[in-house]
Parts: C-alpha cells; structure tokens; sequence
C-alpha cells in the first residue's frame, strides 16, 4: 500500500539487517564443517527479523496516527494545535483562523510570546484546565484566550504528541464543542484511513480498519473497487463515483459525504467519508480517505427528524401562536393560527419587525421591552397582551423562551402566544358581577348601580355604549336612568320618548317586549324617522332588550349602541341577556326597598307620613330650625264628627273622607311642609320657616278648602269639616312634643268652641 510504503534504505533499516545476519553468514562460512552452526545461524537470523518487522510494524503504526491526527486536526472547525514530542506545531485546525486571524504553521504565528511558546514546548505533565494567555492576532490587538489541553485515549496518540485547543476567554464557563471529527478520535470511535488507487481500480485500508467498519476479516487491508461498490447501496453508488472524480479534479478541495455499506452480518452502516486527492501514481489518481462509521448518529438524526416532524406537526396546529424572533425582534417563523388574529396573511409577518406588524404603540413597547429583558438576563418572561382586532379585543397571554446555539450564544427569541380572553374576560365579568351585587346587596342608589353594570358591560364589549331607560309611572314612556358613555345631549333628546311599534329600538323593544337587534340604522325602518337627529352623533348600531320583573311586569329597556354597523354574535348577545337581567335584578330590589321604605315610612291608606316617620322628620326639623333661629308652625288637625260618618256611610265612606283630606293637605300645604297621620282622623304638619301670620293663612286656607269640599260616595254627598290647633315653636322647646302638645290642647279647644275653626296661641292682634 502506497501510503504505507517504508524504505528500508532512507530509514537505515536495511544497513542494520545485512549487519545482523552478515556476521553469522560469514561466521558460518569460515566453519562450513559444524552442521549445528547452521541452525544456530538460522534462528539468529529468525529471531533479528522478528525485532527488525516489530520495530516496522510500530514505527508504521505510529506513521499512520500521526496522519490521522494531523488530516482530523486540519479539517477540524475548532481552534485546535497539535504538538509532537518536540513541543513543534504539526497542525491547526480550522478554527484557528477566524480567532487568531490566520493559519498558524508554528506556535510562534499563534501569537504567543517567546516565553509562552518555551513553556508550552517543555510542558510534559497536563495543563490545568484552563490556562489564560494573551495573544496577538492578526491586527496586532492583544487577546485572552484560553489554553486547555485535550486528554486523547490511551493508543491515539503517536508518540508523545498533545492536543491543545484554543478559545475565547470571553466564552469561558460555556460548553466548547469540538467538531464530530475530532469528538470521534477522543471517544475511540470506528474510523480508519484507506485510499482509493483508481489506477489498479483497488481500495487500501489501515490494519484492522475494515474488520473495525464492516466486521470483515481482521487481515483483509485490500480489495477491489468493484467489490467496494458492490457493498454499497445500490443507491449511492453513483454519489461515491462522482465524488471521487471530483476530488481528482479538484485535488486542493476536500470532499465529504455519506453513504450506506453493507456490514458483514448483512445490516446497512452509514459511512461518513472525507475525501482529499493524494499524491499522482504512475498508473492513476490516488485519493486519501478517511472514514468514520455514523450509524448510530443518522439513527439518531433520524429520530430527530421524525421528532422535529412531529413537533412541527403540533406547532403548526396549534391553537397558541408560535413565533420565533432575531434578537433585532424581526420575524423569522410563525405559524399558521396568526391567521385567526392579524389581518396580514402568515407569509407577511416574515421579515417584520413587532412595530411594523401594526400594533398599537403601547402593545409594541410592552413586548420590546420584556425581549429586551430576556436578551440582558436570558431568563423567560411572561405577561398579557391585549389587542383589537376583527372588532373584538383579544388577550394573550405572552410566554417569551431564549434559544442558543451550541456554544451556549443567544441568537433568537420564541415566543408563545395563548389566548385567554374568554377566562380573563369570564374572570373580570365575575368580579365586576359580585361587585354589582354587593351594590345591589348595600342598598346602593340605584343610578350608582346602573351606572356600574354599563361599565361592566362596556369592559366586555369593545367600542360599545350602554344605555338603561326605565319605564314612567304612566307606563307610556321611557326615563334614561343610566348611560353616562353617551353623549349628554342624544340622552337629553331621548329623554321621556314614548312606546311605540317603530319608536327607534328602546321604543319598540318595549312596545313588542322583545329583543329589537338593529345592525344599521340607516337601513333600518325603526330609525328613519330619527335619522337626522342620530347622525350628528356617529351612531349607527343599536340592540335593545327590555327588562322584566319576576313577575313579567316591564321595567324598561337595555341598550347597547355602536358607532358602526354591528351584528352580534352569540356570546355577545348571551352577555347581554346576562347583564339585563342582573340589571333586573337591581331595578326589582329598587322597587322593593322602595315599598319596604313605603311600608315602613307611609300611611298606606293617606300615602301621607305614618306617626313614627313624621315625629322622627319633625324632631330633626325642630332642631334645624333652632339651630338657624327659623320660625316653624305646628298644626294638629282633627276631622269633625267621623264617627258618625262611619255609622252612617259605612268604614269605606270613611277611608274615602280620609283619603280625600289628605290630598288637599297635599295641594293646600307646600311640598316643603311636612304633614302626617297620627292615627285614625287625627293629622299633624309642620310649617319649616313660617311665621305666625303664614300659619295662621295656611291653616285658614286648609280649613276652608274643607269646609266647601264634598265628598261622593255611591252616588251621595258627604260633607265634613276640620278643626285645627296652631302653635309656633318656641325657643324653649326640647322636643317635638312640646309644640304638638300645645297645638293638641288648642284642638280641643276648637272642638269646644264648635268645630270648623282654627284656634291658635298666635298674638291676639292676628284674631
């Protein structure tokens, strides 16, 4: 084998065997008489050639991995040196350019000072892991860099040969990987080196390398190319021709490529090869090989390819959107479920940065600055997104990953976006929905309330305008109760509108009770006879549902407005049968607190102050009054002879009489009087801020306007009277009871006097 070859006469081999075996010849000629000198000559001879071929074999041996250190060393990608037993340089490897700025051919180029260089030539025991040097590259700039030597397995190396490598101090304490090549010489794997001699159509291996490949015989080193190629996959043939033709015309370029071959056991290995043209034969091209066997590592690729598949599989169907940035946050990959979200088609988020993608300038600042965070800290973030898009806002929750390469450098960002807008908007729905009902539960005023449940609902629908109107007591028209998102002067306009068929959307949803959806008003006919007065205020969509009692009863209407033609869609629509009906809710316990407060407060049958609300009104009046030195009358009324109108008419008569004295209390007395049933036909009121002459006039005038009343009753005429007590409050008055004590007496005196009059303590200049 060629590359193996060794002569004898430029190595001195050959002088010292005809020096060995000629002594005992001529020996042996002098004494041709002693047979048995012959033989002692024969096993001289025998045993000098056994030690002369074991000297061959190892300096051969240790030839043949000096090459291989030196041609692994050479087309390593890492910065590595190789040293022989003389401390001289004998290799770099590839990687030597890019950090010292050129191919180093002696340690001296590598930069490193004379001092250096002695001590790293001397140096016999290993170095500690890592040593720190400063170099010189190319430029003349001063570098740290790390020195670290490499352990090679016992039997790799020739003689006593180092391996050092080089690396950036600035990289220190992150993984270093070395190349397959030279990570393969360190772990002992299946390699060789052979040669293809294309003239004699004949393939050479190292001893042993074929047996270590394809399990052949262990003394096999030759075979026919032919044969070679028959061992090959029927497949790659064609790929080994064409590269070993490219690497003789290409003699400067290594090749490399792989390719199956049949194992002795009948399996297919996977061979990686490294082709180099070598030196020309007399009959043909010679190529240098080195070969490493790769089995395990495309089974390995494989699986990864199948698991890349499969998760790209799942990454492409997800529902989150997955995206991958640069650290300049420009989008390299995103998968298809964008689509869902962004109106730019998938392709067209390639290549664009966050800020170019349209997002609102407060949704690109949070997420430029939480990339910025993880490139400064390398540690993932997580936080919320909110965006507009297709008319609805979605939330996101945003979970940013760092990504490295196999030096252990950042070079992207992944970036997982999962939508979470129905549970953070369920979420906030439920909070501000217990928030609504702890109002409701508090006996808060009712506006407060409203106004609360049109903000829940405007948190939940984007771009939306609510609106609570409520039905009047004469149960024709509509009162805005709520709706401060509106504008004032529309709410002013509706104010008070009636119900009609086609009234609008609030209008006939009350009308019709049901649900009136009006996607556009200005194709609507509920809205034509109102669109002029619409349009000053960019309104153009309106859903109305109206809200029921318990008992079916209407309570008024629910209302949502859009300032763009709008359908709603199923979720939206069961939010706002939900919120009607907490709106209900509020409205009903409005009502009852209201007759709870009537109950408690009110006469039933007079609608007037029943006697507890009255004294308890009365008292805090008296002490207004006192303390603002106001006057304040007190009257005590009584209904003249009552219970013969009883005996005569009946108790219904009476209620009616009662009934009827108590509205012309109210039409006769000012709004800011205080009048009340003290029991059975017995009245009292109180004049804030009037003086004895006022008093005295407005019990005249109450009694008078009794005196001509009359009351109808089936078809007869009652006629009754009032006898009135007047009393002024006094400074030295503690309590109510002072006054209406005084007042009472001068009642009675009335009745005394004959009834249907007005008996005072006043100045006897008013009588």
């Amino acid at each position: 084998m060629n590359i193996f070859r060794s002569k004898c006469s430029k190595t001195g081999q050959g002088s010292a065997l005809l020096l060995a075996l000629g002594s005992p010849l001529a020996w042996a000629t002098e004494r041709s008489h002693a047979v048995w000198d012959w033989q002692l000559a024969g096993l001289l001879g025998a045993a000098v050639g056994i030690w002369l071929g074991s000297l061959w074999q190892r300096r051969r041996q240790l030839h043949e991995q000096a090459r291989t250190l030196r041609f692994l060393v050479e087309h390593s990608s890492a910065a590595l040196l190789a040293l022989d037993g003389q401390g001289q340089l004998q290799a770099a490897g590839q990687g030597c350019t890019a950090l010292l700025g050129r191919q180093p051919h002696s340690l001296e180029e590598c930069g490193l000072s004379p001092a250096q260089c002695l001590a790293l030539q001397q140096q016999t025991a290993l170095l500690a892991p890592p040593q720190h040097v400063e170099v010189q590259d190319a430029q003349g700039r001063t570098r740290q860099l790390g020195l670290q030597q490499i352990v090679l397995p016992a039997g790799r190396s020739p003689g006593n040969w180092r391996l050092l490598l080089l690396h950036d101090a600035s990289d220190e304490g992150r993984p270093t990987r070395l190349g397959n090549t030279i990570a393969t010489v360190l772990q002992g794997s299946r390699i060789g080196l052979g040669e293809f001699d294309l003239g004699k159509q004949q393939v050479s291996c190292s001893p042993g390398s074929l047996h270590k490949l394809l399990g052949l015989d262990p003394q096999l080193e030759r075979m026919s190319l032919d044969d070679w190629l028959q061992r090959l996959h029927p497949e790659d043939r064609p790929l080994l021709e064409n590269a070993l033709q490219a690497a003789c015309h290409h003699p400067a370029t290594s090749h490399s490529l792989e390719y199956r071959m049949r194992h002795a056991d009948q399996h297919w290995e996977w061979l990686e090869q490294t082709l180099q043209a070598g030196t020309q034969a007399d009959d043909g091209a010679i190529v240098l090989a080195l070969n490493q066997i790769i089995t395990a590592r495309k089974l390995a690729e494989a699986a990864m390819r199948r698991r890349e598949q499969e998760f790209r599989t799942l990454v492409e169907n997800s529902s989150d959107i997955i995206a991958r940035y640069d650290l300049e946050l420009r989008c390299q990959f995103i998968n298809r479920s964008v689509s869902r979200y962004s109106p730019l088609i998938r392709d067209e988020h390639i290549g664009k940065t966050v800020s170019e993608k349209g997002w609102p300038a407060e949704v690109v600042s949070l997420f430029e600055s939480q990339c910025q965070q993880l490139i400064e800290t390398w540690e993932p973030r997580c936080f919320e997104l909110e965006l507009l898009s297709h008319n609805r806002r979605y939330i996101f929750e945003t979970r940013l990953f760092p990504e490295f390469d196999n030096n252990g450098k950042l070079t992207s960002i992944l970036s997982v976006d999962r939508e979470i807008t129905d549970t953070r908007q369920a979420n906030r729905l439920l909070s501000e929905e217990n928030a609504v009902m702890e109002m409701i539960a508090s006996n808060q005023p009712l506006q407060d309330t409203l106004a609360q449940i049109c903000t829940m609902i405007e948190s939940q629908l984007t771009g939306g305008l609510c609106s609570v109107m409520l039905l009047t007591e004469d149960g024709q028209h509509l009162h805005v109760a709520s709706g401060n998102s509106l504008p004032p002067t529309y709410s002013a306009m509706i104010e008070g509108i009636a119900i009609g068929p086609e009234v609008g959307s609030c209008g006939t949803a009350a009308y019709w009770k049901r649900t009136i959806i009006v996607e556009d008003m200005e194709s609507s006919p509920l809205w034509q006879p109102y669109l002029d007065l619409v349009r000053p205020y960019q309104l153009r969509a309106c859903w109305s549902t109206p809200l029921f009692s318990s008992t079916r009863e209407l309570l008024g209407t629910f209302a949502i407005y859009y300032t763009e033609p709008r359908t709603p869609n199923p979720d939206e629509m069961r939010l706002v049968y939900r919120s009607s009906h907490i709106t209900a809710i509020a409205l009903q316990r409005d009502i009852h607190e209201k007759k709870l407060f009537q109950l408690a407060t009110k006469d039933e049958l007079t609608r007037l102050d029943n006697r507890r609300h009255f004294l308890e009104q009365a008292e805090r009046e008296i002490r207004r009054s006192q303390r603002y030195q106001q006057p304040m009358a007190v009257l005590m009324m009584d209904l003249d002879h009552f219970k013969n109108i009883n005996d005569q008419y009946g108790h219904a008569a009476g209620d009616q009489v009662i009934t009827h004295f108590a509205t012309l209390c109210r039409e006769v007395l000012r709004t800011s009087d205080l009048t009340g049933r003290l029991g059975g036909e017995e009245f009292a009121a109180l004049l804030p801020n009037t003086g004895d002459s006022a008093a005295l006039a407005a019990a005249e005038r109450l009694r008078e306007a009794v005196s001509q009343s009359r009351v109808e009753v089936n078809g007869q005429q009652i006629h009754y009277t009032v006898s009135v007590g007047l009393s002024l409050l006094r400074s030295t008055d503690l309590h109510v009871d002072d006054p209406l004590k005084r007042a009472d007496k001068l009642l009675y005196q009335a009745k005394h006097l004959g009834r249907d009059r007005v008996c005072h303590d006043l100045l006897p200049a008013l009588d």
